[in-house]
């Protein structure tokens, strides 16, 4: 398997091997899976799953990476993803809220729990927390919306205000923090929750099969699902330009 550093190269060519899994299960909540190496070695896995109900969508991220986060680049920062019906149109998301559970680490104790279920939703300056945005779809990742905390500059047009999102704090971990790097942060354990509007007429069959995890501040390495159709991708270093050239 091969490991992608965005911090080197252009951003349309860097991109980590995976293996990517989607699938509905019978509450018609749509989970995806990628499971890799960061740009530093370690092992990663991160699941997001996405239930249309009405009006509503429901995204949750997680991070249930085999060990805890040793640095930056092992942390979930960034997810994006798209949702385009038959006709190929997008919904108007709004972005009502984002929480989850904020930690102050330590490496030499154990990490505390800073806030239960904290407001995450970035909006203004020094927010330093998530902002959601919708994207230009036919820029790097090449798809149609995004959330993140930390500025993914790699990615511009498609990156994030880094005076609403700051740095890496907020950043999703696992694990107890043991490391000097990710010491004495506010950081949010395992998952986190956000609840869009705007989703009237759209359903679990118009979300894509085509996503991505963000690690770290640039993002320093990606996870990327992009199946065939009808089938499961393993994506390798320099194929998003060979399937977008295909289709």
């Amino acid at each position: 398997m091969e490991k992608t550093n965005l911090k080197s190269r252009s951003a349309l060519a860097l991109w980590l091997c995976v293996f990517a899994f989607i699938f509905v299960p019978a509450k018609a909540t749509i989970i995806q899976t990628a499971d890799g190496f960061s740009d530093t070695g370690d092992a990663v896995f991160f699941k997001s799953q996405l239930t249309i109900t009405n009006d509503l969508l429901t995204v949750q991220l997680f991070n249930i990476s085999p060990t805890a986060s040793n640095s930056p680049d092992d942390m979930l920062s960034s997810y994006f993803f798209d949702i385009q019906n038959s006709l190929g149109q997008r919904p108007d998301l709004v972005l009502l809220s984002a929480y989850g559970d904020v930690y102050k680490t330590s490496k030499n104790s154990v990490d505390t729990l800073h806030a239960a279920s904290a407001n995450l939703k970035a909006e203004n300056k020094k927010d330093y927390t998530w902002q959601y945005l919708q994207l230009n779809a036919s820029k790097v990742p090449f798809l149609g919306f995004g959330v993140g905390t930390v500025g993914n500059s790699d990615l511009s047009p498609n990156n994030f205000n880094g005076n609403i999102v700051g740095g890496m704090d907020y950043s999703i971990i696992t694990g107890e923090i043991t490391t000097q790097s990710l010491h004495n942060r506010l950081l949010v354990k395992n998952s986190i929750t956000f609840t869009f509007s705007g989703l009237t007429g759209f359903n679990e069959n118009d979300i894509s099969q085509s996503f991505a995890f963000g690690l770290g501040t640039s993002p320093d390495t990606m996870l990327v699902g992009i199946p065939e159709p009808s089938t499961v991708a393993i994506l390798c270093f320099g194929c998003l330009l060979f399937i977008r050239k295909k289709h």
